[in-house]
């Protein structure tokens, strides 16, 4: 009788053993699945679907005894300690998936509060993890995201310089709202000015504050930057009521929202209409047949711009009257090899090239015989600041001699970009200038290269 009692045990002893090493097996493919896919995705909702239904026919109604079994798994960079507990009359299966996560819960439980559970634990909390990571977007508006809760204030109120300094501080406030849930509140007389110059889509009511709630606030913090990068301002929870002086004249605030801050900085109606008007006007002499340029959305605009006349178009933004004083505009011969550089680079096109100033009798000088040939086109003073920035951004590639206006011409456009690097912005290069800019000089003189040897 001891022998058959003590059969039966072992029996019962060996199937636990068997269901719990298929229970940590199947633990270990969720964490993988979860590693390589992401659950936004139509073929891993169904593959979860079929890891759960096997789990769940393992997993059938028995009586056994508490049983805690422990493995270690570790990742490249994270050590991962999986605890399994099972308990009586393992009933019914619930699933809380996670996304874009390290963390994994699954619990089995039953009325009698009977449970299995497998929990990843990590270094790194369930909030941190699902909320500060989350970069994607593709809209402007915040994604419906129940990590997407508002968990500090970003406060711009004063503005300086001109229209490209304040863009800056605009794209950056918005870019530091975005990374970490801030609320954001933008002084009206900022929101006016880039509203008279861009379509300007309303800031998400999610993340907008009111400026009613801004005087509510305690323990502001500020931060002052002119021309340079702070990483310790993408570090999560480092501040919660932040507001921002100067410049923050560096794209690495905000490039990852770089279609949003398109969206902000894209064609009013009547921008639209004006530079249709214009341009459909300037390309007659090239193709009297064609057709007006639409004027829905600036989008439609640029790519009727950019594919129907078979020419690459680049856009050249010249900055003089109050650079020259200063030691800070580009002389002839680098705008000369910069439209040389790309005459080359696309030699099998027709290239031509739209011209942006605010000295344009200059312009209209050095580029003479080009402009009679129509191959440079300068754009008139009847358009404001606004349109010619607008203009400049259909451009297939962009020319830029210096200025926060000639940078945010060449960053919208999005295509390819020659920078003078003489110009003296006080920035470090690589948190003001993105990598698809290139950097280049004028050809050194030939009389002075002869005399030095």
């Amino acid at each position: 009788m001891n022998t058959c009692n003590h059969l039966n045990v072992t029996s019962s002893e060996l199937s636990l053993k068997r269901k719990v090493f298929y229970i940590v097996l199947t633990v270990v493919i969720v964490m993988l699945t979860f590693q390589f896919f992401d659950s936004s995705n139509q073929k891993f909702i169904q593959s979860q679907k079929i890891i759960y239904a096997n789990l769940l026919k393992i997993l059938k109604p028995t009586s056994v005894k508490n049983t805690t079994v422990k493995t270690s798994t570790t990742t490249t960079s994270t050590t991962t300690t999986t605890t399994i507990s099972t308990t009586t009359s393992l009933a019914t299966l619930h699933i809380t998936p996670l996304r874009n996560s390290s963390n994994v819960s699954i619990a089995v439980a039953t009325p009698a509060s009977q449970t299995l559970s497998t929990t990843m634990a990590t270094t790194t909390s369930f909030d941190e993890v699902l909320c500060d990571n989350i970069t994607e977007s593709k809209t402007i508006n915040m994604p419906d995201n129940p990590c997407e809760r508002i968990r500090c204030n970003i406060l711009l109120r004063q503005s300086g310089g001109r229209l490209g300094n304040r863009m800056f501080m605009f794209a950056s406030a918005y870019g530091l709202a975005r990374t970490h849930n801030c609320r954001l509140f933008v002084a009206q007389p900022i929101l006016n000015e880039l509203s008279n110059n861009f379509q300007m889509k309303p800031i998400d009511k999610k993340m907008l504050l009111p400026a009613e709630e801004v005087n509510k606030l305690k323990d502001i913090s500020s931060q002052l930057s002119i021309c340079e990068f702070l990483p310790k301002m993408l570090i999560p929870h480092v501040f919660h009521t932040l507001e921002i002086f100067g410049y923050w004249q560096s794209y690495l605030y905000f490039d990852a929202y770089r279609e949003e801050i398109r969206e902000f900085f894209s064609s009013r109606n009547d921008t639209l209409s004006r530079l249709s008007a214009y341009l459909t006007n300037m390309i007659a002499g090239i193709c009297p047949q064609c057709p007006s340029l639409p004027t829905t959305t600036h989008r439609e605009l640029r790519q009727a711009f950019q594919n129907r006349y078979n020419v690459t178009w680049i856009s050249i933004h010249i900055r003089r009257t109050d650079f020259r004083g200063l030691g800070y505009s580009s002389d002839d011969t680098y705008i000369r090899r910069a439209m040389n550089i790309y005459r080359r680079r696309y030699h099998n096109f027709d290239v031509r090239f739209l011209v942006a100033s605010d000295d344009r009798p200059y312009c209209q000088q050095i580029f003479e015989g080009e402009i009679k040939a129509r191959k440079v086109f300068v754009l008139p003073s009847t358009l404001s600041p606004g349109d010619d920035l607008m203009a400049l951004t259909l451009c297939h590639h962009a020319i830029v001699t210096g200025g926060t206006y000639g940078f945010w011409a060449a960053y919208l456009g999005g295509g390819e970009v020659i920078h003078d690097i003489r110009y003296k912005a006080g920035c470090s290069q690589m948190e003001y200038y993105p990598p698809w800019f290139m950097l280049i000089g004028p050809l050194p003189n030939r009389n002075d290269k002869a005399s030095k040897t």
